[in-house]
Protein backbone atom coordinates (compact mmCIF):
# COMPACT_ATOMS: atom_id res chain seq x y z
CA UNK A 1 0.00 0.00 0.00
CA UNK A 2 1.60 3.50 -0.99
CA UNK A 3 2.12 6.18 1.59
CA UNK A 4 -0.75 8.18 -0.44
CA UNK A 5 -3.37 5.34 0.39
CA UNK A 6 -2.55 4.86 4.18
CA UNK A 7 -2.92 8.98 4.74
CA UNK A 8 -6.25 8.75 3.40
CA UNK A 9 -6.63 5.49 5.24
CA UNK A 10 -5.71 7.15 8.41
CA UNK A 11 -7.48 10.33 7.53
CA UNK A 12 -11.24 8.93 8.54
CA UNK A 13 -9.95 7.97 11.77
CA UNK A 14 -7.90 10.98 12.81
CA UNK A 15 -10.40 13.39 11.47
CA UNK A 16 -11.77 14.51 14.63
CA UNK A 17 -9.33 14.18 16.87
CA UNK A 18 -7.75 17.35 16.10
CA UNK A 19 -10.93 18.50 17.02
CA UNK A 20 -10.30 17.70 20.61
CA UNK A 21 -7.47 19.68 21.07
CA UNK A 22 -8.51 23.00 23.11
CA UNK A 23 -11.89 21.76 23.91
CA UNK A 24 -13.39 23.53 26.61
CA UNK A 25 -16.05 22.76 29.31
CA UNK A 26 -19.54 23.36 28.22
CA UNK A 27 -22.27 23.58 25.77
CA UNK A 28 -20.42 25.86 23.50
CA UNK A 29 -17.96 28.19 25.24
CA UNK A 30 -15.11 28.03 23.68
CA UNK A 31 -13.57 29.24 19.72
CA UNK A 32 -10.74 28.68 17.95
CA UNK A 33 -9.45 30.26 14.47
CA UNK A 34 -8.80 27.51 12.23
CA UNK A 35 -6.88 28.36 9.02
CA UNK A 36 -9.62 31.39 8.97
CA UNK A 37 -12.45 29.42 10.20
CA UNK A 38 -13.75 30.31 13.42
CA UNK A 39 -14.38 26.76 15.57
CA UNK A 40 -16.73 25.88 18.31
CA UNK A 41 -15.57 23.21 20.57
CA UNK A 42 -17.67 21.36 22.91
CA UNK A 43 -17.52 18.42 25.48
CA UNK A 44 -20.56 17.09 27.09
CA UNK A 45 -19.77 14.93 30.18
CA UNK A 46 -21.54 13.61 33.28
CA UNK A 47 -19.94 15.53 35.96
CA UNK A 48 -23.00 15.95 38.13
CA UNK A 49 -22.61 12.40 38.61
CA UNK A 50 -18.67 12.36 39.17
CA UNK A 51 -17.89 11.47 35.19
CA UNK A 52 -15.35 13.81 33.27
CA UNK A 53 -13.92 14.39 30.33
CA UNK A 54 -10.73 15.91 30.24
CA UNK A 55 -9.24 17.19 27.10
CA UNK A 56 -5.84 19.15 26.49
CA UNK A 57 -7.66 22.29 27.35
CA UNK A 58 -8.01 21.64 30.82
CA UNK A 59 -5.47 22.34 33.26
CA UNK A 60 -4.99 18.76 34.84
CA UNK A 61 -4.73 17.40 31.44
CA UNK A 62 -0.56 17.07 31.29
CA UNK A 63 -0.59 15.62 34.95
CA UNK A 64 -3.17 13.19 33.71
CA UNK A 65 -1.26 11.83 30.62
CA UNK A 66 2.05 12.06 32.53
CA UNK A 67 0.69 9.96 35.08
CA UNK A 68 -1.29 7.54 32.83
CA UNK A 69 1.13 6.42 30.21
CA UNK A 70 3.95 4.51 31.17
CA UNK A 71 7.90 5.85 31.69
CA UNK A 72 8.31 3.27 28.54
CA UNK A 73 6.05 4.60 26.23
CA UNK A 74 5.60 8.29 27.19
CA UNK A 75 7.50 9.30 24.14
CA UNK A 76 5.91 7.28 21.98
CA UNK A 77 2.61 8.69 23.12
CA UNK A 78 4.00 12.33 22.86
CA UNK A 79 2.72 13.00 19.19
CA UNK A 80 -0.83 11.51 19.93
CA UNK A 81 -1.86 12.95 23.54
CA UNK A 82 -3.09 16.29 21.95
CA UNK A 83 -5.43 14.14 19.88
CA UNK A 84 -6.66 12.53 22.68
CA UNK A 85 -8.94 12.84 25.89
CA UNK A 86 -9.60 11.16 29.28
CA UNK A 87 -12.61 9.89 31.18
CA UNK A 88 -12.16 10.78 34.74
CA UNK A 89 -14.35 8.62 37.18
CA UNK A 90 -14.22 10.97 40.57
CA UNK A 91 -17.10 8.91 41.98
CA UNK A 92 -17.56 5.81 44.30
CA UNK A 93 -19.06 3.15 41.83
CA UNK A 94 -16.89 1.38 39.20
CA UNK A 95 -18.34 2.51 35.54
CA UNK A 96 -18.49 -1.07 33.62
CA UNK A 97 -20.07 0.22 30.48
CA UNK A 98 -20.64 3.50 28.77
CA UNK A 99 -21.09 5.24 24.92
CA UNK A 100 -18.68 7.65 23.28
CA UNK A 101 -20.20 10.49 20.45
CA UNK A 102 -17.84 12.34 18.46
CA UNK A 103 -19.18 14.61 15.87
CA UNK A 104 -17.55 17.25 13.81
CA UNK A 105 -20.03 19.29 11.67
CA UNK A 106 -18.66 21.57 8.81
CA UNK A 107 -19.71 24.76 7.84
CA UNK A 108 -21.59 23.28 4.97
CA UNK A 109 -24.27 21.58 7.35
CA UNK A 110 -22.17 17.97 6.98
CA UNK A 111 -21.92 16.21 10.03
CA UNK A 112 -19.41 13.51 10.97
CA UNK A 113 -20.30 11.39 13.90
CA UNK A 114 -18.88 8.17 15.16
CA UNK A 115 -20.60 6.97 18.38
CA UNK A 116 -17.99 3.75 20.15
CA UNK A 117 -19.01 1.87 23.07
CA UNK A 118 -17.01 0.30 25.53
CA UNK A 119 -18.06 -2.06 27.98
CA UNK A 120 -17.07 -5.10 30.45
CA UNK A 121 -20.51 -6.06 31.72
CA UNK A 122 -20.29 -9.16 33.08
CA UNK A 123 -21.07 -8.01 36.65
CA UNK A 124 -24.62 -6.81 35.55
CA UNK A 125 -24.87 -10.59 34.77
CA UNK A 126 -24.01 -11.39 37.92
CA UNK A 127 -20.39 -12.18 37.62
CA UNK A 128 -18.15 -10.40 40.56
CA UNK A 129 -15.58 -8.06 39.84
CA UNK A 130 -11.82 -9.60 40.34
CA UNK A 131 -10.53 -9.04 43.31
CA UNK A 132 -7.17 -10.44 41.91
CA UNK A 133 -4.58 -7.88 40.91
CA UNK A 134 -3.40 -10.27 37.66
CA UNK A 135 -6.78 -9.75 36.31
CA UNK A 136 -6.99 -6.62 35.37
CA UNK A 137 -9.71 -4.79 34.07
CA UNK A 138 -10.08 -3.25 30.50
CA UNK A 139 -12.93 -1.12 29.40
CA UNK A 140 -14.18 -0.63 33.25
CA UNK A 141 -13.02 2.54 35.22
CA UNK A 142 -12.29 2.21 38.97
CA UNK A 143 -13.09 4.92 41.37
CA UNK A 144 -10.35 7.92 41.03
CA UNK A 145 -8.91 6.22 37.62
CA UNK A 146 -8.95 7.86 34.21
CA UNK A 147 -8.72 6.20 30.60
CA UNK A 148 -7.56 7.74 27.19
CA UNK A 149 -9.94 7.68 24.14
CA UNK A 150 -9.64 8.65 20.34
CA UNK A 151 -11.71 8.89 17.84
CA UNK A 152 -12.50 5.58 17.64
CA UNK A 153 -10.46 3.64 20.02
CA UNK A 154 -9.22 3.16 23.30
CA UNK A 155 -5.46 3.92 24.32
CA UNK A 156 -3.65 1.33 26.53
CA UNK A 157 -1.12 2.79 29.10
CA UNK A 158 1.53 0.58 27.72
CA UNK A 159 1.57 2.02 24.25
CA UNK A 160 0.53 4.33 21.72
CA UNK A 161 -1.46 2.00 19.71
CA UNK A 162 -5.36 1.93 20.79
CA UNK A 163 -6.41 -1.20 22.05
CA UNK A 164 -9.03 -3.78 20.58
CA UNK A 165 -9.14 -2.88 16.27
CA UNK A 166 -7.26 -2.33 13.94
CA UNK A 167 -7.20 1.56 13.96
CA UNK A 168 -3.22 1.85 15.05
CA UNK A 169 -1.75 5.56 14.38
CA UNK A 170 2.09 4.83 13.03
CA UNK A 171 3.74 7.76 14.38
CA UNK A 172 6.04 8.22 10.95
CA UNK A 173 2.27 8.71 9.46
CA UNK A 174 0.98 11.37 11.66
CA UNK A 175 2.52 14.75 10.71
CA UNK A 176 1.40 13.97 7.57
CA UNK A 177 -2.66 13.43 8.44
CA UNK A 178 -2.17 16.18 10.48
CA UNK A 179 -1.12 18.04 7.60
CA UNK A 180 -4.46 16.75 5.88
CA UNK A 181 -6.40 17.47 8.92
CA UNK A 182 -5.35 21.29 8.87
CA UNK A 183 -7.45 20.94 5.72
CA UNK A 184 -10.35 19.36 6.53
CA UNK A 185 -10.87 21.25 9.95
CA UNK A 186 -10.50 24.48 7.96
CA UNK A 187 -13.99 23.59 6.94
CA UNK A 188 -15.28 22.72 10.43
CA UNK A 189 -17.52 24.95 12.35
CA UNK A 190 -18.10 23.19 15.56
CA UNK A 191 -16.58 20.29 17.40
CA UNK A 192 -18.11 18.32 19.89
CA UNK A 193 -16.88 15.06 22.57
CA UNK A 194 -20.21 13.67 24.55
CA UNK A 195 -20.64 11.07 26.90
CA UNK A 196 -24.05 9.57 25.93
CA UNK A 197 -24.66 7.10 28.62
CA UNK A 198 -22.88 5.18 31.24
CA UNK A 199 -23.51 1.80 34.01
CA UNK A 200 -22.39 1.68 37.05
CA UNK A 201 -21.67 -1.54 38.64
CA UNK A 202 -25.17 -0.87 41.31
CA UNK A 203 -26.57 -1.56 37.53
CA UNK A 204 -27.55 2.53 37.45
CA UNK A 205 -27.62 3.74 34.12
CA UNK A 206 -26.71 7.88 33.46
CA UNK A 207 -26.69 10.00 30.66
CA UNK A 208 -29.42 11.31 27.85
CA UNK A 209 -29.46 7.86 25.99
CA UNK A 210 -29.31 9.59 22.81
CA UNK A 211 -28.23 6.51 21.05
CA UNK A 212 -30.18 4.10 22.71
CA UNK A 213 -27.18 2.93 24.71
CA UNK A 214 -29.36 1.55 27.84
CA UNK A 215 -31.73 -0.41 25.71
CA UNK A 216 -28.71 -2.32 24.00
CA UNK A 217 -26.86 -3.24 27.16
CA UNK A 218 -30.09 -4.39 28.76
CA UNK A 219 -30.72 -6.94 25.72
CA UNK A 220 -27.32 -7.93 25.84
CA UNK A 221 -27.75 -8.73 29.90
CA UNK A 222 -31.12 -9.84 29.33
CA UNK A 223 -30.16 -12.60 26.93
CA UNK A 224 -27.35 -14.17 28.28
CA UNK A 225 -29.85 -14.30 31.84
CA UNK A 226 -32.82 -15.76 29.78
CA UNK A 227 -30.51 -18.12 28.60
CA UNK A 228 -28.32 -18.81 31.78
CA UNK A 229 -32.13 -19.11 33.41
CA UNK A 230 -33.05 -21.77 30.33
CA UNK A 231 -30.60 -24.25 31.46
CA UNK A 232 -31.14 -23.93 35.07
CA UNK A 233 -34.66 -24.77 34.55
CA UNK A 234 -33.95 -27.86 32.69
CA UNK A 235 -31.23 -28.87 34.99
CA UNK A 236 -33.80 -28.88 37.70
CA UNK A 237 -36.21 -31.24 35.37
CA UNK A 238 -32.89 -33.44 34.05
CA UNK A 239 -34.08 -32.19 30.54
CA UNK A 240 -30.52 -30.82 30.10
CA UNK A 241 -29.77 -32.67 26.15
CA UNK A 242 -32.96 -30.39 25.04
CA UNK A 243 -31.98 -27.70 27.04
CA UNK A 244 -28.82 -28.01 25.04
CA UNK A 245 -30.56 -28.65 21.78
CA UNK A 246 -32.50 -25.88 22.00
CA UNK A 247 -29.75 -23.39 22.84
CA UNK A 248 -27.49 -24.57 19.67
CA UNK A 249 -30.93 -24.25 17.46
CA UNK A 250 -30.58 -20.45 18.41
CA UNK A 251 -27.28 -20.64 17.74
CA UNK A 252 -28.14 -21.26 14.28
CA UNK A 253 -30.73 -18.66 14.05
CA UNK A 254 -30.69 -15.78 11.22
CA UNK A 255 -27.73 -13.52 11.86
CA UNK A 256 -29.26 -9.86 13.08
CA UNK A 257 -27.25 -7.28 11.33
CA UNK A 258 -27.68 -4.23 13.49
CA UNK A 259 -27.90 -0.60 12.52
CA UNK A 260 -28.93 2.57 13.96
CA UNK A 261 -32.15 1.54 13.71
CA UNK A 262 -32.30 -1.39 15.22
CA UNK A 263 -35.12 -2.02 18.13
CA UNK A 264 -34.35 -3.37 21.44
CA UNK A 265 -36.09 -6.66 19.91
CA UNK A 266 -33.09 -6.99 17.03
CA UNK A 267 -30.64 -6.41 19.93
CA UNK A 268 -31.95 -9.06 22.02
CA UNK A 269 -32.42 -11.54 19.24
CA UNK A 270 -28.78 -10.26 17.98
CA UNK A 271 -27.03 -11.70 21.67
CA UNK A 272 -29.51 -14.20 21.54
CA UNK A 273 -27.56 -16.06 18.73
CA UNK A 274 -24.45 -14.89 19.79
CA UNK A 275 -24.10 -16.27 23.62
CA UNK A 276 -25.84 -19.32 22.60
CA UNK A 277 -23.18 -19.79 20.17
CA UNK A 278 -20.70 -19.24 22.80
CA UNK A 279 -22.40 -21.96 25.49
CA UNK A 280 -22.99 -24.88 22.57
CA UNK A 281 -19.20 -24.20 21.54
CA UNK A 282 -18.21 -24.03 25.55
CA UNK A 283 -20.40 -27.40 25.92
CA UNK A 284 -18.50 -29.41 23.59
CA UNK A 285 -15.50 -28.50 25.45
CA UNK A 286 -16.27 -29.39 28.87
CA UNK A 287 -19.30 -31.39 28.58
CA UNK A 288 -23.11 -30.61 29.49
CA UNK A 289 -23.12 -31.73 32.80
CA UNK A 290 -20.21 -29.47 33.84
CA UNK A 291 -20.91 -26.67 31.77
CA UNK A 292 -24.71 -27.24 33.46
CA UNK A 293 -23.18 -26.64 37.11
CA UNK A 294 -21.34 -23.57 36.27
CA UNK A 295 -24.01 -21.52 34.75
CA UNK A 296 -26.87 -22.67 37.08
CA UNK A 297 -24.61 -20.81 39.92
CA UNK A 298 -24.20 -18.22 37.33
CA UNK A 299 -28.13 -17.73 37.68
CA UNK A 300 -28.49 -17.82 41.12
CA UNK A 301 -26.20 -15.18 42.02
CA UNK A 302 -27.70 -12.17 42.70
CA UNK A 303 -27.27 -9.59 39.98
CA UNK A 304 -27.94 -5.59 39.96
CA UNK A 305 -31.75 -4.56 38.00
CA UNK A 306 -30.37 -2.23 35.80
CA UNK A 307 -32.08 1.22 36.11
CA UNK A 308 -32.12 4.71 34.75
CA UNK A 309 -31.94 7.32 36.99
CA UNK A 310 -34.63 9.11 38.59
CA UNK A 311 -35.34 12.41 36.14
CA UNK A 312 -33.32 10.95 33.20
CA UNK A 313 -36.64 8.77 31.17
CA UNK A 314 -38.66 6.12 31.60
CA UNK A 315 -37.39 2.53 32.84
Amino acid sequence: MTRGLVLKKYLAILIALLSVVGIVTGVVVGRRNNQGMSVHFNKRDLSNDGIRILTSADPEFEAVAANYFTSKSSNSNKSLKPFSIFIENRGTRTIVAYMLVWQIVKTDGQVLTNTTSYSEPGVLMGNEIPTDPRFKHIQAINPGGVRCFTWSALVSPEGGQPLGGSNTMPTDLIKGVRDQLTDELSQASDLTVSLDGVFFDDGEFVGPNATGFFERIQAMVKAKKDLRRDIAFANDKDKLEEAFDRVAAKGLSPSIVLTSQSSPDDYYKYYTKLFAEEIDNMQKFYGKESLAEYLVKLHKKPHPLLKRKIGEGKL
